[in-house]
């Protein structure tokens, strides 16, 4: 295991390592699901996810290494970097809508599309990683996750005009119709109060209150965010 190299950045998950081209990683309960999610986009053509290569002697999975840079917490992301990122949710989503066992409106989410499971080249995202939470759902829900982590909603050092434009851009680029965007507000809070209701049964209450305070903040600047983008 000499060659092995432990990967740090984003927010990857323990025992993740990097051989040769590959990245070796442990196996969980959802690994046969996500395999077979990365085995579909592979047989698509989509390349803005790892591809899966196999299992390892030792019982790690293999995928392949996404060359770039992800960032390690939330912050400030410009138009053209949401931009992206929606273009590419899209793109999956597409992908995968027709993946055994969806229904009609329903596609494979990843559940956890916060910029830091995102690889970026050249100052853009281009590829998503970390699927261990994947699941067959309505899309609109990684569509509202991605709202609020990558326009940092919650955050007092943004306005709620802010806050909205990014949104629209994100959701212009994921080409969301009118229909969807009036839902999206419920989704971002049920979103919100999924992950702190997880936060809290893992016991790290001070970012299941996080997530609640995030979740106040947007109860109280709503009206003024949905404004720009309700069509």
């Amino acid at each position: 295991m000499c060659d092995e190299v432990p990967l740090t950045g984003g927010r990857i998950t323990q025992g993740v390592v990097k051989k040769g081209t590959h990245v070796l990683r442990p196996c969980c309960a959802n690994s046969k699901f996500v395999h077979e999610v990365l085995e579909w986009l592979d047989k698509k053509g989509v390349l803005a996810s790892p591809k899966f290569i196999g299992i390892t002697d030792d019982g790690r999975e293999i995928t392949s290494f996404l060359d770039g840079e992800s960032p390690d917490n939330l912050g400030y992301f410009n138009y053209d970097q949401l931009y992206e990122a929606g273009r590419i949710i899209k793109i999956l989503h597409t992908a995968l809508s027709d993946f055994p066992g969806c229904s009609n409106n329903q596609t494979v989410c990843h559940n956890d599309l916060s910029p830091c499971n995102f690889m970026f080249m050249d100052g853009l995202p281009y590829a998503v990683f970390d699927w261990d939470a994947a699941e067959i759902n309505d899309p609109l829900n990684d569509v509202a996750y991605a709202s609020w982590m990558w326009c940092d909603i919650g955050n007092d050092a943004n306005s709620p005009a802010e806050v909205g434009k990014k949104i629209n851009v994100i959701l212009d680029a994921y080409q969301l119709c009118k229909e969807r965007r009036n839902l999206l507000i419920v989704k971002i809070h049920e979103q919100i109060q999924r992950v702190s209701k997880s936060l809290h049964i893992d016991k790290r209450f001070e970012q299941s209150q996080w997530a609640d305070n995030c979740d106040l903040w947007l109860r109280k600047y709503q009206n003024q965010i949905v404004q720009y983008f309700i069509l």
